[in-house]
């Protein structure tokens, strides 16, 4: 938990990402549910494909997935950016400065 005695706001926001990518997703029943859906309906759907059909299944997938790798990055990094800017107005405000909005 974040308290006085932290190292600030910068830090834990990164160890909430850190934790959940790495502790929690794992751990979660129905994201690993989804998974092992997915991988299902993949695998027979692969297996029916002709070779030059994998090859523009797989072209598919890897845009796909960089897609929302993409989306992701965005969504965490602008996240990421609003937190400090908050982080930066809560510290502004604690030291008796006052908040002005542009």
């Amino acid at each position: 938990m974040l308290t006085s005695d932290s190292k600030g706001i910068y830090e834990f926001i990164f160890d909430r990402i850190y934790k959940i990518n790495e502790e929690l997703l794992p751990h979660d029943a129905e994201y690993r549910e989804w998974g092992r859906k997915q991988r299902e309906v993949l695998d027979r759907l692969w297996a029916g494909l002709a070779p030059e059909e994998r090859k523009m299944l797989d072209d598919f997938d890897v845009n796909r997935t960089m897609q929302m790798n993409r989306r992701d990055e965005l969504f965490y990094s602008r996240g990421l950016m609003d937190g400090i800017i908050l982080a930066a107005w809560i510290e502004r405000i604690k030291r008796g400065g006052e908040l002005s909005v542009p």
